[in-house]
């Protein structure tokens, strides 16, 4: 009675508990990262009366011991335009200021900020204290770019722009939508013409050295600088779902025990399984799902449906235990594992996911057999209930709609995994008390009969 009390209390709290922590996700107009170097720079000019046109520009940050970092703008004019700053660098001084404080701008309070130029060279100085923090191990972590869970668009709109670590050290991650990553900074090359955005989740992890250790403990202060708004984030989306697989799962099992006479035939219900592989795979054509490594995984899943329960129809004491599991599970991290290698680093987020929506079904075959013959099953339930976990994490940060549109897509996808994992529970249920190397000896056969 306890048990099922605490079960409805989680069940409760579940729905209550997204509404109060989900975070707005409403984006804010683009920001430039640099400013002087792009349009506001040519529109505060011409507020002052000066045509000017830019011909190239280049933005560097030197990120010191401290924390600090050191920008430089080089940005270069048109020919009348130097001239006119190098008569009056009051002006210059005036409309580099004026660029920063009335256009939407990345750095919203440069510090110790001087202008000058040489030849047709406008150089821009200023100083932004704080863009690190000290992590573990010898690791900076340049946290600066990173938004804290909030929607925010910054674009590059320098020919370049790049970001180097103290003396001494070396990028040991790999930030979102970086263009070129080279071993002492991380350059990214747009321009106003290239929409070239900074991820609004980047971090960039410098240390002395890329050892297996150092980059260990790059990723573990990324999760754990993150974790105060990846973690609302990931409750708000996923655990609902998850109370729902729990339970669903226990009504498959006491169902399954409660109403099962013990004589179930795994041909119909083979027959079934295949049925339902067949309908995946018509579904995919309809979609023209022909191509990419999510298609390749969602293929996966219908072609071990449509196998499996042919093989369950016609010769099911071929179906060991052993050979469930491996049917199961091999396949669909197989080709996952195959997607992984020859799929963009960027794009990799997606597989853990697809993987998860895919392998989730294909478990219960195997659990319904191991819970019929008493073999330790606690591992597939266990991998079944952390699907909308394993699915939600790579997605952290939600943006889009937030963590409310992704539970109720959740939600809708356990419902159907449920519905469909019943079937193939009761088909490996059926397997494992008929066939196989768990058969239960024929003298508990004949009692039961």
């Amino acid at each position: 009675m306890r048990h099922r009390a605490l079960l409805v209390f989680l069940l409760v709290f579940a729905i209550v508990f997204p509404a109060v922590m989900a975070p707005t996700t409403a984006s804010s107009p683009p920001e430039s990262v640099c400013g002087v170097c792009s349009d506001p720079f040519e529109s505060a000019a011409r507020d002052a009366g000066i045509d000017l046109s830019i011909e190239s520009s280049h933005l560097h940050v030197s990120v010191g011991d401290d924390g600090t970092g050191h920008w430089t703008a080089l940005v270069t004019v048109d020919e009348q335009s130097a001239v006119t700053f190098h008569e009056n660098p009051d002006q210059l001084e005036r409309t580099v200021r004026q660029t920063l404080e009335s256009h939407r701008v990345f750095v919203d309070d440069p510090q110790n900020l001087d202008s000058r130029i040489d030849d047709r060279t406008v150089i821009v100085t200023f100083d932004v204290p704080e863009m690190t923090t000290q992590a573990y191990g010898d690791v900076l972590l340049i946290d600066y770019f990173n938004a804290d869970g909030n929607t925010r668009s910054v674009y590059v709109d320098a020919d370049e722009f790049s970001i180097q670590g103290p003396d001494g050290t070396v990028l040991v991650n790999d930030p979102p939508r970086l263009h070129t990553g080279f071993e002492k900074a991380v350059t990214w090359v747009g321009g106003p013409e290239d929409n070239l955005y900074i991820d609004d989740e980047t971090y960039l992890a410098f240390a002395p050295d890329h050892s297996i250790s150092t980059q260990i403990a790059a990723d573990v202060s990324i999760a754990a600088d993150s974790s105060s708004y990846l973690i609302p984030d990931l409750l708000g989306a996923a655990l609902l779902p998850t109370l729902l697989m729990g339970l669903g799962v226990l009504a498959i099992q006491y169902g399954t025990k409660r109403f099962d006479g013990g004589e179930t035939d795994p041909t119909s219900l083979g027959v079934v399984v295949a049925g339902l592989g067949l309908v995946w795979m018509v579904v995919l054509v309809a979609l023209g799902m022909f191509s990419g490594g999510m298609s390749a995984i969602a293929w996966t899943l219908g072609v071990q449906f449509l196998a499996l329960g042919v093989v369950a129809a016609r010769r099911p004491s071929v179906l060991t235990f052993w050979r469930v599991v491996a049917a199961a599970v091999f396949p669909p991290v197989a080709v996952a594992s195959g997607v992984s290698l020859v799929t963009n680093t960027s794009q990799l987020w997606a597989i853990p996911s697809a993987l998860s929506l895919g392998a989730t079904v294909a478990l219960f075959l195997p659990f319904g057999y191991a819970a019929r013959n008493g073999i330790e099953s606690r591992a597939f339930a266990v991998a079944i209930l952390a699907a909308p976990v394993v699915f939600t994490i790579p997605t952290l940060p939600i943006g889009g709609f937030g963590p409310a549109f992704m539970l109720m897509l959740l939600v809708g996808w356990t419902l159907l995994t449920l519905a469909v994992g019943a079937l193939v529970y009761r088909l490996g249920w059926a397997l494992g008390g008929r066939v196989g190397d768990y058969r239960p000896p024929d003298s508990a056969t004949e009692t039961a009969t």
